[in-house]
């Protein structure tokens, strides 16, 4: 089964997108963020690495714009889409294919949407779902630095929204953290989709130095991490280890990102 997912996976990748219809004028706030190095989580060193300049929107992406996407792309409707690439629960909180509804707010997070449909979205706009890497590098800025996960107040803070599952219906986007790039919520609202969530996934004890995938995370353990007081970011890369591409939840939704 794990690798039919990855098959499905790839295969998506290559052809899925591309019959997709044309985007009209997007009204995505794009912000720019800047190159530059940054640690990431699991390293085999404990340089840094280069992150290209890249666009991203400033919030996640909200039930009206994902309207518009199943308007103009039938076949990502919720009557429409095929079982391999959603669960059944998928835009669940939607009224119908394509009314929303009292439980799915025009400027709320979209979610329980698939990691097919939000790949497929993020195409359709011109751009992509983040890398993992380019996740954490915009969501380690807080208010005012560029990168403070190693602030201990600032951990602490990110561990507390993380205690708590979202009501529905969701507030809306761009109301609540606002961080040093001017990027909306990567905490605190919803989590969020990534274009190689499934990097985290292993399947050996990783605590054998011959296993590859023990540099990047094995239950509660921390064989391989760059800090391992950084528990905000356990709890991140335990839900990303968590997923299966179909999976629609009902805290998860998605942002994207474009090339410069």
């Amino acid at each position: 089964m794990i690798r039919l997912h990855y098959i499905l996976i790839s295969i998506f990748l290559l052809v899925g997108c591309s019959v997709l219809l044309s985007e009209p004028p997007s009204k995505i706030e794009w912000i720019s963020i800047p190159s530059g190095e940054f640690y990431p989580f699991f390293a085999d060193t404990v340089k840094p690495i280069t992150i290209d300049g890249f666009f991203i929107s400033s919030t996640q992406i909200t039930n009206s714009q994902f309207l518009r996407f199943v308007k103009s792309n039938p076949k990502w409707r919720r009557s429409k889409i095929k079982t391999i690439f959603a669960e059944s629960s998928y835009l669940h909180y939607w009224e119908s294919d394509t009314t929303l509804g009292i439980n799915a707010p025009p400027n709320a997070p979209v979610v329980a949407v698939s990691w097919f449909a939000a790949s497929a979205y993020c195409t359709w706009v011109g751009g992509r779902l983040p890398d993992m890497s380019e996740w954490e590098y915009v969501a380690s800025a807080s208010k005012n630095k560029k990168n403070a996960y190693n602030d201990e107040s600032f951990s602490s803070t990110l561990l507390r929204m993380y205690e708590k599952l979202p009501k529905i219906p969701l507030p809306n986007v761009g109301e609540k953290f606002k961080n040093y790039y001017g990027v909306y919520d990567m905490h605190g609202l919803v989590w969020e989709w990534t274009r190689d969530f499934n990097s985290v996934i292993v399947s050996t004890d990783s605590r054998e130095k011959t296993n590859q995938d023990g540099k990047l995370f094995c239950a509660a353990g921390s064989i391989g991490n760059v800090d391992p007081s950084n528990y905000s970011a356990f709890v991140r890369y335990s839900m990303w280890s968590s997923l299966q591409a179909k999976f629609c939840l009902r805290n998860l939704g998605f942002r994207c990102v474009k090339d410069i």
